[in-house]
């Protein structure tokens, strides 16, 4: 029964023992092992916080008494004091399917709910949406007991608490929806920052390439488009740097596998990117273009990492009912985006791929790359 002011977080479950009155048979030897005896022998047990041993003396007075809903109370009791909510709930259902009395379905159906609301208690904070499938079905069992026995005043009380407990469960679980909408946001600005550094590192290729050329170092403006040359490869070293930058700070306590690998390909991007401008600025431009090429096939590979599964369903329970229908709307909505988004980052890589080959034939008569050691 609810003490106080526990009872104001802590729904407290009926602990009433009950004694199971059998009819003692004429061969004088069967009380020793009768029901009631045997449940007399938990009920002791349980008094004195032997909540295992209660359970034994329980069992064995069910092997007696199968379809006793006393001796299912009692043990869906002793299971309670253990902690082990699932098992309790199983017994005091017993207990209300096969009572005949109204009294006893009610308090079972009464401990039934606080055996959900200790389940949604144990899932607050690591599944919101599985607390709130427990803290809805204890509602369910309350008001159930309520119909059953209006007199359970403790009943009505932790029906009041397990309804406040579903209206903040609720907006927490709308808080981390927005954050999770805001976070999805700026991934989404992360990866098109990543795909204009694709972009404007391609570029920074064709330029490479045509100062590569055979007879393009004779040219009277040769240096000064070597230094341009110089002067992207900086502005594209320092546009990735902030990239990975916040791509960190997304994730400061603990990034996810997919952010972790597009940080680690940003990082071999940013040190090929380097090479690319010491290759430039000692006036090796087919170096600097093998070296812009590792880093951009790195960019590539850090924006596949950041897109790959983006389309896959989520695991996990239901949404809850509130704003489930804007949240459907939602994601109707940004599921074409989405997928325009992914075809472009898609169509990108693809060209850019053809038109690395291109180039690779163009420079097999031009230039040597040189051979790195990675």
């Amino acid at each position: 029964m609810r003490t106080g002011a526990c009872m104001k977080r802590f729904p407290a479950v009926s602990i009433a023992l009950l004694l199971f009155l059998a009819a003692v048979t004429r061969g004088g030897g069967a009380l020793a092992d009768s029901p009631g005896k045997l449940v007399s022998r938990g009920n002791g047990s349980y008094r004195r916080g032997e909540y295992d041993k209660a359970v034994e003396w329980y069992e064995k007075a069910s092997v007696r008494a199968p379809e006793s809903p006393i001796v299912a109370f009692n043990t869906g009791n002793a299971f309670f004091m253990k902690e082990d909510f699932a098992e309790a709930r199983e017994r005091f259902e017993d207990a209300a399917l096969q009572s005949r009395d109204l009294s006893l379905e009610a308090k079972a159906w009464y401990n039934m709910g606080n055996c959900a609301f200790r389940q949604g208690g144990r899932q607050a904070d690591s599944d919101m949406e599985k607390a709130l499938e427990f803290y809805e079905e204890a509602v369910r069992f309350y008001m159930t007991a309520l119909e059953k026995d209006p007199e359970i005043a403790d009943a009505a009380h932790n029906l009041e608490v397990t309804r406040l407990m579903i209206k903040d469960l609720l907006d927490r679980i709308k808080k981390q929806q927005e954050e999770m909408r805001k976070q999805q946001e700026k991934m989404k600005e992360i990866v098109d920052s990543l795909l204009a550094l694709i972009d404007r590192e391609e570029k920074a290729i064709n330029k490479g390439t045509g100062l590569a050329g055979d007879g393009a170092k004779q040219r009277k403006d040769w240096r000064k488009k070597l230094k341009s040359l110089g002067d992207d490869q900086t502005g594209i070293m320092n546009g990735t740097g902030e990239v990975r930058d916040r791509l960190g700070q997304m994730f400061q306590d603990q990034q996810p596998p997919q952010a972790a690998q597009a940080v680690s390909h940003i990082d071999t991007s940013l040190a090929g990117q380097d090479e690319a401008l010491k290759d430039i600025e000692g006036q090796r431009p087919a170096a600097a273009v093998a070296d812009q090429e590792i880093a951009r096939e790195q960019l590539e590979k850090a924006v596949e990492a950041l897109t790959q599964g983006q389309q896959k369903p989520q695991e996990g329970g239901e949404k809850p009912q509130q704003d489930r229908a804007q949240q459907d709307q939602e994601q109707q909505q940004q599921q074409p985006e989405q997928r325009k988004r992914d075809e472009t980052a898609e169509a990108i890589l693809d060209e850019e791929k053809e038109n690395r080959e291109k180039r690779r034939k163009q420079a097999r008569g031009g230039y040597r790359a040189v051979e790195k050691d990675w």
